[in-house]
């Protein structure tokens, strides 16, 4: 009769120091994340604990399988399951980089010596949310363009708290929306989002390409704006543009009037002439608009003449003009000696007039100063003209 009351006094006993709990007992994870189930337990202290397990679903609370299981002699490794409950009473379970096929309800069971067991059968509820990154636009699959009004929206059923990223750096917004009012070229990237305090729970990449017309249109040129006549020259018409450019159109400025030069990226000018020199621009399009290109000069000039060509000029101009001088030194000097041993010029009395002459010797062409005649360089001759008739003379 004792042995009796003993038996139904024990199991009294021991229920109320045999226990789990689970708090809390719902979680929802993101996808990718890591999460931890927390939970206790308590067995009476004449007992020692043997053997821990962790299951998913009912089916397996009591017989498994398991997914994770550890005694004395197994030691359960995997790397998605990770038992931290390794303090005693500490039953908690860590699940990594968690994926939908992870949801469901989790029990934790134990084993003690004397046959003791035990299995916490209100389990946890994991579900399992994806991180969803959407756009929102003034109307549907219509392309963003520079000016218009566009809405990023990160969406997770398990929380509202999100980080953002662009090209995999952080933003500072922190609200699920992000609005872009008047977005612009700037504004183009790859953004992703995620649960605030699981960072690797990322969403998908969207990737925004915002669309604008030609800009910061401009031409440059190869080997350089100045060459030498024979030379191959090449422009370039370069732009900035989404989509890209899919019209060039190349022009040379002639007086009021622009020719027509090409039609490609690139307008090649090969063995040029000096008729190519001028004023270039190009003019590029896309279904967006277009733009003119600043304005490039290019000069082509005749081929430099080489060391042995300038000193055979040099030289031949240097004898020319040495000629020249010798030439006109001894004209000169022939000039003058004529005139000082001419004969003076007998005029007859009865035509003669009085008067007085000055004559100085003649001034030579290669001395531009004029100097005023020294008082010996002056010969004074006295003509005396008779204006009668003679008498004699019939």
């Amino acid at each position: 009769m004792e042995m009796n009351l003993a038996f139904f006094i024990l199991p009294g006993v021991l229920c109320t120091t045999w226990h789990v709990k689970y708090q809390p007992n719902k979680i929802c994870a993101s996808k990718g994340s890591s999460v931890i189930i927390p939970c206790t337990y308590e067995y009476p202290n004449s007992n020692s604990l043997v053997e821990v397990m962790w299951s998913r679903g009912r089916a397996h609370f009591y017989d498994g399988p398991f997914i994770y299981k550890e005694n004395k002699a197994i030691s359960n490794t995997s790397s998605k399951f990770e038992y931290i409950g390794k303090n005693d009473k500490n039953c908690s379970l860590k699940i990594n980089h968690i994926e939908h096929t992870d949801s469901g309800e989790y029990a934790f069971r134990f084993l003690t010596t004397n046959n003791g067991m035990w299995t916490g059968r209100d389990g946890t509820k994991v579900t399992v949310s994806d991180t969803i990154i959407s756009i929102m636009r003034p109307e549907e699959n219509e392309t963003i363009k520079e000016g218009k009004n566009v809405s990023l929206i990160c969406e997770n059923n398990c929380t509202s708290e999100v980080i953002w990223f662009k090209n995999n750096e952080p933003l500072p917004e922190r609200a699920s929306v992000i609005f872009f009012s008047d977005i612009s070229s700037h504004d183009s990237g790859n953004y992703s989002c995620a649960t605030k305090h699981h960072s690797s729970s990322l969403s998908d990449v969207f990737r925004i390409s915002v669309e604008y017309e030609p800009k910061n249109t401009s031409v440059s040129v190869r080997p350089a704006p100045e060459v030498i006549r024979g030379s191959n020259v090449t422009l370039t018409c370069s732009s900035n543009a989404n989509p890209a450019v899919d019209i060039f159109l190349w022009y040379k400025i002639d007086g009021d009037h622009c020719l027509k030069m090409g039609s490609q990226a690139k307008l090649q000018l090969n063995n040029a002439e000096t008729a190519h020199s001028g004023h270039y621009f190009c003019v590029v399009s896309n279904k967006h608009g277009r733009q003119n290109s600043t304005v490039l000069t290019l000069k082509v000039k005749e081929k430099a003449m080489g060391m042995a060509e300038t000193w055979l000029i040099a030289t031949i101009s240097a004898l020319s003009t040495i000629f020249i001088f010798i030439a006109l030194t001894v004209a000169w000097y022939f000039v003058g000696n004529r005139k000082k041993n001419a004969a003076p010029k007998t005029v007859p009395a009865e035509n003669v007039m009085t008067a007085d002459v000055h004559i100085t010797r003649p001034i030579s062409d290669f001395n531009l100063i004029y100097e005023e005649p020294s008082e010996e360089d002056v010969t004074y001759t006295t003509v005396y003209i008779n204006t009668k008739h003679n008498r004699n003379m019939k």
